[in-house]
């Protein structure tokens, strides 16, 4: 006979879950596992040597954004991933990275971090609770320079990087904000002046044992002489009027030597019509503005005082040639081969055929000069002297007389010589 085994109470009693209970605890169990994984994950994510890891592969790939982005800037600060791994390249990307790794270690034991210096503070490393305190997060954050630009005039326009700002007054320290270590670009210009002033360049920026930095700019101004000879005219500046005369400007601050700069002046002439100066680039500090008028004016009076010499040093001459009959001391007056010098040099040794002559010049007066073009000039003459021969007796003679002078290749020559009027005496 077969003998059945009894249950006992406890197992007789179990009851089987129901769908509610079954469905409760799969949920429960997923949620333990995606917590299990996402507490995996998130301790790979912040675990500080995989992000140094992550740094060190960047750098080596020359990926310069990726390796940017494994650091911090505080917000407004002005950076870029090219200039940061300038920087660290620099710097020393071996270094650097054995000095994060270092510091690294500190948070991990508890220890509080040194910030790490390059000239001034530049990078800082901390723990920052992620999750409710859950997690840390290890920073690596890039420490700016906070950048000033000295400008010594209102309404200069400043740039530095991408940023402009206009000077709001003389001699102002204006603030650019913060930067990162690296290459800007910077600018100025300035229209204030008389003179218009721009310049640019570039500069590595590196940090300051106080993180501030004091942009030195060489302004190079020098002050320009001008002068002109016409004090009263009005001087411009690339086509600008300065509203100032020469006389008033004897002296132009601020300026910067500039040929691609022009500076004239202009006035109006004694016939009321605008004139203008020689126009000349700005390239050196004494600044001579002539007016072609003034000096063709001047050239001209230069013509009458030599003619009015010529004149009385030929009219000695011609006395001379008359006395001696000879021709050569009157010769280089006049053109070669012209008929004027053939005539003369007739007259003169025509006097050899004259018994008994003699000439006794009184007065040789210059009586007006007229200009006749830039190369000829006429000048008329009042003359008396006293003429004697055998055969002709004494006779007095006045003549007013037209010379033609011409100007070629640096000489002057007679061309003509005209007798207006003759009155003769019989003495």
């Amino acid at each position: 006979m077969k003998i059945e085994p009894k249950l006992s109470a406890q197992k007789k009693h179990r009851k089987k879950m129901t769908k509610k209970q079954k469905w409760i605890f799969s949920i429960s169990s997923v949620l333990l596992l995606v917590l299990a994984i996402t507490h995996f994950v998130l301790s790979s994510i912040y675990e500080p040597t995989k992000q140094i890891s992550a740094m060190n592969d960047a750098y080596n790939n020359q990926d310069k954004d990726a390796f940017f982005q494994e650091f911090e800037v505080k917000e407004g600060t002005v950076a870029d991933a090219q200039n940061f791994y300038a920087i660290v390249k620099e710097y020393g990307w071996t270094n650097l990275r054995n000095q994060l790794t270092y510091e690294v270690e500190r948070i991990m034991n508890n220890e509080n971090p040194d910030i790490i210096y390059n000239g001034g503070e530049f990078i800082s490393v901390h723990s920052k609770p992620i999750l409710f305190g859950l997690y840390d997060r290890v920073e690596f954050i890039i420490i700016p320079t906070e950048v000033f630009i000295y400008a010594p005039f209102k309404n200069m326009t400043l740039q530095f990087g991408d940023k402009e700002i206009v000077s709001k007054s003389d001699e102002e320290n204006v603030g650019f904000g913060h930067y990162i270590p690296g290459e800007y670009a910077w600018s100025y210009s300035y229209e204030g002046g008389y003179i218009p002033l721009a310049d640019e360049g570039k500069l590595m920026l590196e940090a300051q044992a106080d993180n501030i930095a004091q942009i030195d700019v060489d302004w190079g101004f020098q002050t320009v002489s001008v002068d002109s000879d016409l004090e009263d005219a009005i001087l411009y500046v690339n086509g600008k009027s300065t509203e100032k005369k020469v006389s008033e400007l004897r002296e132009l601050y601020p300026a910067k030597l500039n040929s691609k700069i022009e500076v004239y002046a202009q006035s109006q002439d004694k016939d009321g019509k605008t004139v203008k100066s020689d126009v000349l680039p700005l390239d050196s500090d004494t600044i001579y503005l002539p007016f072609e008028h003034i000096r063709t004016e001047q050239k001209l009076a230069e013509h009458g005082d030599i003619i009015r010499d010529i004149y009385k040093n030929f009219r000695s001459d011609y006395s001379s040639a008359i006395r001696y009959t000879n021709f050569d001391y009157i010769g280089d007056y006049f053109r070669e081969g012209s008929k004027i010098k053939k005539d003369y040099a007739k007259f003169v040794t025509d006097h050899d055929n004259i018994p008994g002559y003699n000439y006794e010049f009184l007065l040789n007066e210059i009586i007006s000069f007229n200009t006749l073009s830039d190369k000829q000039f006429e000048l008329q003459s009042y003359e008396t002297f006293n003429y004697s021969s055998d055969k002709e007796g004494s006779i007095n003679y006045e003549r007013k007389k037209k010379y033609i002078f011409s100007f070629e290749n640096g000489k002057y020559f007679i061309d003509e010589i005209v007798d207006l009027d003759t009155k003769k005496t019989k003495l």
